[in-house]
């Protein structure tokens, strides 16, 4: 049978505590007898390495399996409604506040920062190299610099569509020539950025994991609390 386990009786159980959530967020399925929890998460937290950093001393320390299903994170919110997962790790505020108040999750644990950076060419051709990252948005545009979008509705997406809003833009309505959605997760997203010479709005955790970097260098940055 399926239990609306409170949070406090599913961190006693998993033990996850602070260590282990980004967005303590608890849906309504959740055994008490079970030795294994699904945990949804964005693909950025999965790609960064923290899970396969932590988990192991999770495991030995606790006896629980955490299985981690890497999605956008508006798909991982989708998973937690639908009942198909214990704990959600994810990182946009406006759509975990909402997943809350409809009732779909018990408690939203802000545990740590990330930030987002722009990555391009290293020889940066759309000049937005500095700390203005609202301005960089604007010269990306202008000079019709290719640009690669998550466009998967995960948080990393929101982010990026934000600051496109501030910039005074809507990729939505009217794309910048140069703006490609690839649908895809973090680590994709930049391996299409480093392969055609693009820039891309990535979270820092995952650039630094990041292997296949070419001569691409980071940008101006926009942080953001998780």
């Amino acid at each position: 049978m399926n239990i609306r386990m409170p949070l406090q009786t599913l961190r006693r159980r998993a033990a996850l505590g602070l260590a282990l959530a980004s967005l303590a967020l608890a849906p309504l399925a959740a055994r008490a007898q079970d030795k294994t929890i699904v945990m949804a998460s964005t693909t950025s937290t999965e790609q960064s390495g923290l899970f396969a950093h932590l988990l192991p001393a999770f495991k030995q320390a606790s006896g629980v399996d955490v299985r981690v299903v890497a999605l956008g994170t508006g798909q991982a919110l989708d998973m937690g409604r639908r009942g198909d997962a214990d704990i959600l790790f994810v990182h946009d505020q406006v759509a975990e506040d909402k997943f809350v108040a409809e009732g779909f999750g018990l408690k939203r644990s802000p545990v740590m920062y990330n930030d987002f950076v722009i990555i391009g060419p290293k020889a940066d051709p759309a000049g937005v190299k500095g700390k203005d990252v609202v301005e960089a948005m604007k010269k990306l545009a202008a000079g019709k610099a290719e640009f690669i979008s998550r466009g998967d509705k995960s948080g990393t997406h929101a982010a990026e569509l934000r600051l496109w809003k501030i910039a005074g833009l809507d990729p939505a309505a009217s794309p910048p020539a140069g703006y490609k959605a690839c649908g895809c997760g973090m680590g994709p997203a930049l391996n299409i950025a480093s392969s055609t010479a693009a820039y891309a709005l990535a979270d820092r955790g995952t650039w630094l994991a990041f292997k296949n970097r070419g001569r691409r260098a980071r940008r101006p940055r926009s942080t953001t609390r998780c």
